[in-house]
């Protein structure tokens, strides 16, 4: 921190210099002007140009050669698309291979909002295409909370009138969370390098953060869902006296992640104590399915303690979110 003192001009006007590194930095000259920004904890943004603008994008640059692991290679890719970087470059000093490449496309089709805009036999760019001014983390999370919900509402009624083509989609439907996830966690980390841009839109940078959090609970539920239509398979096949009581625990603990959601969305402490006793119930619930588990036999005897451990899962996970949501509405 460079620590500069008050001076007094013109006998009521207070002033401070400018450093001169910072200023070259940015091209300000004698006679430009400069913006004041208050903000609520008594500091003070300077905004060069007299406007609040965002900074400019960032490059990342990744290196192919000697990468040979096709996943690495993906999982570095996500990681800077994450990171929130404008552009990522897939660079080789001899060439790329066929797998980077591929990685690259596979890459960019499959991450909101990017495409690939320059490719060579050396380099592929692939930059963002979305306009900030447009990332509302909070928005996101209401449509991943949909899709989860939409998948497990399948689930559901793939037990309940035993159709196992219900079940089918379902990794790809949560391929599609994925994405989601990604996107929020990229949005944050945009959010936090860039404050003025949360405050240009009128969000609050904890809010924003906030969405990381309940994204990442959200995914982790898509993965459950996952794990349940898997395990419900045998038991389509071969119905159990258990399957009433799945159905209705489960439609229970629906209805206990969308409403965790909606105390966050609303800030309703009240709403949000209720859904964590509500989820501590429906955890009992899923302990004393997977005791009666037991009665069992064979196949549906482990799928039903399986499904019973997810659903333990989901209630836990919702009940994180309307701590959340408690958090939020004491702000």
């Amino acid at each position: 921190m460079d620590l500069r003192k008050i001076q007094i001009t013109g006998g009521s006007s207070f002033m401070i210099t400018l450093p001169k590194e910072w200023a070259d930095s940015v091209n300000l000259k004698k006679n430009d002007t400069v913006g004041l920004q208050p903000q609520a904890d008594g500091s003070m943004i300077i905004y060069p140009g007299g406007t609040s603008t965002s900074p400019k994008g960032s490059t990342k640059t990744i290196e192919a050669d000697g990468v040979e692991d096709k996943d690495f290679l993906y999982r570095k890719l996500v990681g800077a698309y994450i990171a929130g970087h404008d552009s990522i470059i897939l660079h080789s000093d001899v060439g790329l291979s066929s797998l980077a490449a591929s990685t690259a496309s596979s890459f960019a089709q499959i991450a909101i909002g990017l495409e690939i805009m320059e490719e060579s036999d050396t380099s592929i760019m692939i930059k963002d295409l979305m306009d900030r001014g447009e990332m509302r983390p909070a928005k996101s999370v209401d449509r991943m909370k949909v899709l989860v919900r939409n998948m497990l509402n399948d689930i559901m009624d793939g037990l309940e009138n035993g159709d196992v083509s219900l079940l089918d989609p379902m990794v790809d439907r949560d391929r599609e969370v994925d994405r989601i996830d990604w996107l929020i966690s990229r949005q944050v980390n945009i959010h936090q390098r860039d404050t003025g841009l949360s405050r240009r839109m009128g969000l609050d940078l904890c809010e924003i953060s906030r969405c990381g959090y309940i994204s990442r609970s959200l995914e982790r539920i898509g993965d459950h869902a996952v794990l349940l239509a898997s395990n419900f398979r045998p038991l389509i096949d071969d119905p159990t006296d258990l399957d009433r009581e799945i159905i209705a625990t489960g439609r229970d603990v629906i209805a206990l992640m969308v409403d965790s959601v909606g105390t966050w969305s609303n800030k309703d402490m009240d709403a949000a104590n209720r859904c964590i006793e509500r989820g501590e119930r429906l955890v009992k619930r899923s302990l004393e399915l997977s005791d009666l588990a037991d009665s069992l036999s064979g196949k549906p005897a482990m799928a039903t303690e399986l499904i019973a451990g997810s659903v333990k899962r989901v209630a836990e996970y919702s009940m994180d979110i309307a701590e959340i949501a408690i958090n939020s509405a004491m702000d």
